[in-house]
């Protein structure tokens, strides 16, 4: 304990061998209890848990400023072209790596825990470092992939955590992200968007949620979300079309009732323009928003229009 205490004061008086052996133990924390055939030091292999789980706490709490103090990086937030201009610079081509070591195993960490809590955890902290992922374009998708799971499918606090990374991202990293992002939210949000008769308030309020969650990164750069959605309203629109004029079952006696109830095609025609056209308009006359409501009645509209065969 006395030497792990030695490397967090070494760490923060900015002296790179003790940041080299905390990332070195906290690699060794985020695998524990995995048999991963390294070749350790034997100073972290005889780590206790407890040892490891202060190093894993101190690492989320103060690495992001460490290594920010370290690589001459502004103390908070930054941008992608701050970032560009930093990786051309001395210290991040000697020490740029320690940051990688520090995401990939946060990463490491977020995606094989189970406790909820301490992904969580482990997401909010990651996320202040979240500018550095644009020099690591891979992890930086694995991180995207896995933040939109984590926001669909997550409890607790881990959605709403999980989002305000994602935002940042797309905020901090630019258009290279956003694409990906404004893609991966809305694919993620039509899975949880198909209702069934037995379905929960707190379903319902989870679908708000992230619904709400949409149209806020929708409004980060109205122009890209305008493009999106244009492409995705004519999906859309394709869907509930296809809807409209499916046929019902084929047995004859329901066949006969279906046919008496549905409509012609020409009033087909004319609702499918009618419903398009108005959530076109008025995406057209808020360009900021994604109307998710609209969005959210095609697939309804979509998924259980059995009245019309």
């Amino acid at each position: 304990m006395e030497m792990v205490d030695s490397w967090c004061k070494g760490a923060e008086d900015g002296k790179i061998g003790s940041i080299r052996s905390i990332l070195q133990a906290f690699r060794r924390a985020c695998h524990y209890g995995e048999d991963s055939g390294d070749n350790s030091a034997p100073k972290f292999s005889v780590m206790s848990g407890s040892v490891l789980d202060k190093v894993m706490h101190y690492v989320l709490k103060n690495m992001d400023s460490i290594l920010r103090q370290l690589l001459g990086a502004p103390s908070s937030g930054g941008k992608k072209e701050k970032i560009s201009e930093l990786m051309m610079t001395n210290s991040w081509k000697r020490n740029g790596n320690l940051m990688r070591v520090y995401l990939v195993n946060a990463f490491h960490m977020i995606t094989e825990m189970t406790d909820d809590q301490m992904i969580a955890f482990t997401i909010l902290r990651v996320r202040a470092s979240a500018v550095f992922l644009a020099a690591f374009p891979s992890l930086l998708r694995k991180y995207v992939k896995t933040l939109l799971y984590t926001w669909a499918r997550g409890r607790g606090a881990m959605p709403f955590i999980s989002f305000l990374f994602l935002r940042d991202l797309c905020v901090q990293v630019g258009p290279d992200c956003l694409d990906t992002c404004l893609k991966g939210i809305y694919k993620a949000y039509l899975v949880n968007c198909k209702l069934s008769k037995s379905i929960s308030g707190s379903k319902l309020q989870h679908i708000q949620f992230l619904g709400n969650c949409v149209k806020e990164l929708y409004t980060v750069d109205p122009q890209s979300a305008y493009q999106h959605a244009f492409v995705f309203i004519r999906q859309l629109a394709v869907i509930l079309r296809g809807a409209l004029t499916e046929r019902g079952p084929k047995t004859s006696k329901d066949k006969k009732q279906k046919e008496r109830n549905k409509p012609t095609n020409k009033q087909l025609e004319v609702l499918f323009l009618l419903v398009f056209a108005k959530y076109f308009l008025v995406f057209w006359k808020h360009k900021c928003c994604l109307l998710i409501g609209g969005i959210h009645s095609f697939r309804l509209f979509a998924d259980n229009s059995s009245f019309l065969g």
